[in-house]
């Protein structure tokens, strides 16, 4: 870290980073079930009776996710799970039907990896990547169309994410960013869009 940045922090203290990126896989439909993933198309026009978790549905991995998922881990070298096992993460969100959620949690698809970043100054740092793995998006709440309440857009319920967490090895801010830009190219050379980061900050003793 640069005298600069060390300057900006409190005396004895370290910045330590982790961060989260939720990326959207780059298919045509959803991760279990055939809906479109179109984007800006009429509210509820593109949930399926899956999507819409009625009684009796069963979900259907798209295999195109679990290719893309696979393309993101051997792009940051790193180790592929030969059995990887989905989980139900129960919470309740007004805008997801099941009121759960399809994640995975033991045994993500993607195990440990690394992304390198070039620093400003020219040196290479090596950041872990802890894990990646697949789950589906909630859908949307709108709230300011309907005087009074709220409306529910259930287009990108089920829409696949990959959720990818890094190793808390960044220490300053612009390494966070450094990171997060070349893992929008790893991204995007496997065919996958970026939504949005996460950042976890917190600080310790240094040393």
């Amino acid at each position: 870290m640069a005298e600069a940045q060390k300057l900006k922090l409190i005396d004895g203290w370290e910045v330590v980073i982790g961060i989260e990126i939720h990326t959207q896989l780059a298919t045509q439909s959803k991760i279990f079930s055939g809906s479109s993933t179109e984007f800006g198309q009429d509210p509820n026009t593109q949930a399926s009776l899956v999507d819409l978790a009625m009684p009796g549905v069963l979900p259907v991995l798209n295999a195109e996710v679990v290719d893309l998922a696979i393309r993101f881990g051997l792009g940051i070298d790193a180790y592929i799970d030969q059995a990887s096992v989905f989980a139900r993460k129960n919470y309740f969100y007004p805008d997801s039907p099941k009121g759960y959620q399809i994640s995975q949690m033991d045994n993500p698809i993607v195990g440990l990896g690394h992304i390198d970043i070039q620093l400003e100054d020219g040196t290479v740092k090596r950041i872990g990547v802890t894990r990646a793995h697949l789950e589906e998006d909630a859908g949307k709440s709108i709230h300011d169309q309907f005087e009074g309440m709220s409306g529910i857009d259930l287009n990108r319920a089920g829409t696949p994410l990959l959720e990818i967490v890094s190793e808390p090895d960044m220490r300053s801010v612009e390494e966070a960013e450094w990171l997060y830009g070349c893992g929008v190219c790893v991204c995007v050379c496997v065919c996958v869009s970026v939504a949005h980061l996460h950042l976890l900050c917190y600080y310790r003793p240094s040393g």
